[in-house]
């Protein structure tokens, strides 16, 4: 039972984290990015930090969901019932805002010419590999729209998340 508790304080810490700084990103940074008071480094920097975030929770969650699915949840539980569709539903929801994050920030990187899957996955974005000249608005181009989707995947996570603590 320690363990289970465990699970659920470190699941919900990590999806508090992660769709928190998700939702800050879209509320606080595209706009000032937007609105030129965010040049490329310091956008960059923030776009970075998110996408580290995304791949520490990407796996503390499955790990911790999947150890709670494990132990709360027989597969008829899981297929046949709106609790079990709803657990379904935020796994969907998390595989989909987790490769809308990363395919983002991949396109932003790829702005100043062609990045090797192997070399993104192992640097992300640093600031450090920003092209010379570049401006913010174009890497907001490349990234905003996946950003708003993932925004909008993070409400969805949480309204979910609010369905299963009342005993959906």
């Amino acid at each position: 039972m320690a363990l289970l508790t465990l699970a659920y304080v470190l699941h919900v810490l990590s999806a508090a984290l992660w769709t928190g700084a998700t939702l800050y990103v879209v509320y606080a940074v595209l706009p000032g990015a937007r609105a030129g008071r965010l040049g490329p480094a310091a956008f960059t920097e923030q776009l970075h930090r998110l996408l580290l975030i995304t791949r520490w929770t990407g796996v503390v969650l499955p790990l911790t969901g999947g150890y709670m699915i494990w132990v709360r949840y027989p597969l008829p539980l899981l297929l046949d019932t709106p609790r079990g569709w709803a657990v379904l539903a935020m796994l969907s929801l998390w595989g989909i805002m987790n490769t809308l994050i990363e395919i983002g920030v991949l396109r932003m990187r790829r702005v100043g010419g062609p990045v090797g899957i192997g070399t993104y996955l192992q640097e992300g974005f640093p600031v450090e590999r920003l092209p010379p000249g570049i401006e913010t608005a174009t890497l907001l181009g490349r990234v905003r729209p996946y950003l708003l989707a993932s925004a909008a995947c993070a409400v969805l996570l949480l309204g979910d998340a609010a369905l299963l603590a009342v005993g959906l």
